[in-house]
């Protein structure tokens, strides 16, 4: 069960307002701090990574907190985060995170063939529109070419420590109980789990990641902590990140095999 606490509409549209000015004046911002041609390149792309996440992490974090003293609540009290239960909390977190990767992989997969037919079609039809062509992410994309040890460090503690924290406070723990505790329970699951999936900017992801969005919900509303959808959505990256890191190597094993 969710704590109880109903969050009131002023604060929640400065804060919603809030980040969303914060996204677009850093990013425009830091794209305008590099030289020209230089967003283009390994170095400049992982410039634009470390500015963006730093700076936009830290101002959510500020402006979180600033939302719950605006409620008179702490962190604890406002997204039930306790002490006892560590265990059972730590338990749900795993056993969500065996659950959500490999169908999220599915339908990633799934999602995939989905573009590359649909794309297929057009071209044969003469249709001039988009790319369809299923294409990871860019923050993934950088991440392959990167090589750095250091690089992938800090690639490793933003998607594994601070992008779960900052989501979850944001998605599960704030815009998904303002919304159901208006009377929308389904506008708050459905809602809020696309919403998610779009924030990630990716056609091939926006299935999956919608999915594994209702599993998060799903385990907050089941254990009233969000230390648990934190814990699923850190386990869930993890995986990701070093699949993704160890690209080569898993594919030499399973040739070998």
């Amino acid at each position: 069960m969710l704590p109880e606490r109903k969050w009131e509409a002023e604060p929640l549209l400065r804060l919603v307002a809030g980040i969303c000015f914060c996204m677009s004046f850093v990013m425009l911002a830091a794209s305008a701090l590099l030289p020209q041609g230089a967003a283009n390149t390994i170095e400049g792309r992982f410039f634009l990574f470390v500015t963006n996440s730093v700076a936009l992490h830290g101002l959510a974090l500020l402006m979180i907190a600033a939302f719950l003293r605006a409620h008179g609540t702490g962190w604890r009290e406002g997204f039930g985060i306790r002490a006892e239960g560590l265990g059972r909390t730590a338990a749900f977190a795993v056993l969500g995170a065996l659950v959500a990767l490999p169908v999220a992989l599915g339908l990633q997969h799934l999602s995939s063939l989905g573009l590359e037919g649909l794309h297929q079609q057009l071209v044969s039809h003469d249709i001039q529109t988009v790319d369809l062509q299923p294409q990871a992410q860019q923050l993934v994309q950088t991440l392959q070419q990167t090589e750095s040890f250091q690089q992938r460090v800090f690639f490793g503690l933003v998607a594994i420590l601070f992008a779960p924290v900052v989501e979850e406070l944001i998605f599960r723990g704030i815009l998904y109980p303002a919304i159901k505790q208006r009377g929308h329970p389904q506008l708050a699951l459905w809602g809020t789990s696309l919403f998610f999936a779009l924030t990630h900017a990716n056609m091939a992801t926006f299935i999956p990641l919608t999915f594994f969005a209702l599993v998060l919900v799903f385990l907050y509303e089941r254990t009233g902590s969000l230390l648990t959808p934190i814990l699923t959505h850190s386990l869930f990256n993890t995986a990701n990140f070093f699949a993704l890191v160890f690209q080569r190597e898993l594919k030499e094993l399973f040739k070998m095999q």
